[in-house]
């Protein structure tokens, strides 16, 4: 595995700036390293890094191969966890990053699915950053409302999904043709701050020269709850409420308020697991559902 090491050093002096204080991280000395470099780009044919007066810097070829340093370290760290769930007994793991507007109803059956199908792999569902869990490799996929993205992550699956209102069932909205201005003359429940959803709301909102009343900000997961008042009304992304979670006091509004768009992500470069492919078909079927 020499290659493996000599590979950490280059990408660590790259991220340093600095051959000795890459040396001092690694606990070898700084001649050492100087002479692991220069074998290294002795037995390539290239110079990797330039040796200025505040330390080094990548060449041109440099640049090119630390994309391919990257990706394979990248590549067999993944290797070696699914070697350590081998060891262990298990038949995988899979950690799934899930925006808090949509962390309940198909984003969590499609977890279900995965878990039935199988049974052995140990799953983690997170919510925060998403990108930044994504990079610091701490989840394996986020699924996320109206994503930013940058050419370090790949959009893998991304499908439209109503935005829809709901109030209780002796709500006075019920059974008539309300406009979305109606829904501000009451408390209005809605998706987190920061979350796609909420910024597409607003967006609509705007649009209609309207600005949010009295409001309560809940995730997904606690929608249900919050919506126990009966002059509440409330707008989120319609697979949220699904017919298995769907309180029978709620009912959908008949109005088109717009569309958000649930992406599924992954760091480009890093392959896909077994359990994050299978989590990927499911969400992907439950998706294609939800739109016929």
């Amino acid at each position: 595995m020499k290659h493996l090491k000599i590979y950490s050093a280059v990408r660590l002096i790259q991220r340093q700036g600095s051959i000795r204080k890459a040396a001092e991280l690694l606990a070898v000395s700084p001649s050492a390293l100087n002479r692991s470099v220069q074998n290294f780009e002795e037995s390539i044919g290239v110079e990797i890094f330039e040796r200025i007066p505040s330390g080094v810097r990548l060449t041109s070829a440099g640049e090119l191969l630390l994309v391919v340093i990257e990706r394979h370290l990248i590549e067999f760290g993944e290797l070696q966890r699914q070697f350590g769930n081998l060891r262990d007994g298990k038949a995988g793991e899979l950690q799934i990053a899930i925006g808090e507007d949509i962390a309940a109803g198909l984003s969590l059956a499609a977890v279900a699915d995965l878990e039935a199908d199988m049974p052995g792999v140990s799953v983690t569902v997170a919510s925060g950053d998403m990108l930044r869990l994504l990079r610091n490799r701490d989840v394996d996929l986020a699924v996320v409302t109206n994503p930013e993205t940058d050419p370090s992550v790949e959009v893998l699956a991304a499908h439209d999904v109503p935005l829809v209102a709901w109030c209780h069932r002796d709500h006075p909205l019920h059974g008539g043709r309300p406009g979305i201005w109606d829904l501000l003359e009451g408390r209005l429940v809605l998706p987190p701050e920061g979350t796609g959803s909420r910024s597409a709301i607003s967006h609509v909102l705007r649009r209609h020269n309207l600005k949010e009343g009295v409001t309560s900000s809940v995730p997904a997961a606690q929608l249900a709850q919050a919506m126990g008042g009966g002059m509440r009304t409330c707008i989120f992304p319609g697979c949220v409420l699904d017919e298995e979670t769907l309180p029978d006091r709620l009912r959908p509004l008949p109005l088109k308020i717009g569309n958000v768009q649930i992406s599924v992500l992954r760091l480009s470069g890093v392959p896909l697991s077994r359990p994050a492919q299978s989590f990927l078909r499911h969400m992907e079927r439950r998706l294609n559902l939800e739109a016929s």
